[in-house]
């Protein structure tokens, strides 16, 4: 009997113990269960287009001018090609020159930068229409014709010159002489004196230039009545002509 009542308190308890642990469970699995919460929306924003470039037309290159360059004193010919990346022959071409040496100081000379024009056929006018007249071009081939062209304020010291004039072609005139018989002699310096220009040779001091050139004289060189000649560098007469 004893026996009995201790089997059915073991399973009294052995009950009450599962309810207690089922109740425990429940509880905690109820107190831990996590919270689900609803996730926020996600806004899709309206994006702004990046603006398409505009395509700009590409232009062509501003074409170059041409290149001068004015003749400083020790210069040469062959110095300055070289020193602009060109030929002697093409420079000399682009400037009209026949000899190298013929240059002065202050003269304007053109750099060729690319291949010199050539030369392109003339259109045939229709007919019936007016042909324009063609502009007159410096030819500075041809032999020189160098001459004296006036002697003014022969006498006067302040007013005294020489015009020297050349209606040919391009010519140097360094060691070419003026004079007189009474032994007054001016010898030029290195000048290119070009077709249709003329320099004028001041007995009086003062600064050259390649149009005006200075004697520095202290008394007047030429008389009236005299005449005066003009040799090139050979000696030899290239033309005379008589003081007013």
């Amino acid at each position: 009997m004893q026996t009995r009542n201790w089997l059915a308190l073991i399973g009294i308890n052995i009950i009450v113990s599962a309810l207690v642990v089922v109740t425990v469970l429940m509880v905690w699995s109820r107190v831990h269960q996590p919270e689900t919460t609803c996730p926020t929306p996600i806004v899709a924003l309206p994006t702004t287009a990046a603006p398409v470039p505009t395509a700009r037309p590409v232009g062509s290159p501003t074409p170059t001018g041409p290149v001068f360059y004015t003749v400083q004193p020790g210069d040469t010919l062959l110095a300055i090609a070289r020193a602009y990346g060109v030929t002697l022959e093409a420079l000399m071409e682009a400037n009209g020159i026949t000899d190298p040496n013929l240059l002065h100081v202050g003269q304007t000379l053109v750099i060729p930068t690319g291949p010199l024009p050539t030369a392109t056929a003339s259109p045939v006018p229709a007919p019936g229409e007016d042909v324009p007249t063609p502009l007159p071009t410096l030819t500075p081939s041809g032999p020189p014709q160098v001459e004296i062209g006036q002697v003014l304020g022969s006498g006067d010291l302040a007013m005294e010159m020489v015009v020297v004039r050349n209606r040919g072609g391009m010519v140097n005139l360094e060691g070419w002489t003026l004079s007189n018989a009474t032994g007054n002699v001016f010898i030029f310096p290195a000048l290119t004196l070009f077709p249709d220009t003329q320099v004028r040779v001041h007995s009086a001091a003062g600064e050259s230039t390649p149009s005006d050139l200075y004697w520095g004289r202290t008394s007047p060189a030429w008389s009236g009545g005299e005449l005066l000649t003009l040799s090139d560098r050979s000696g030899a007469v290239v033309d005379t002509y008589v003081v007013p």
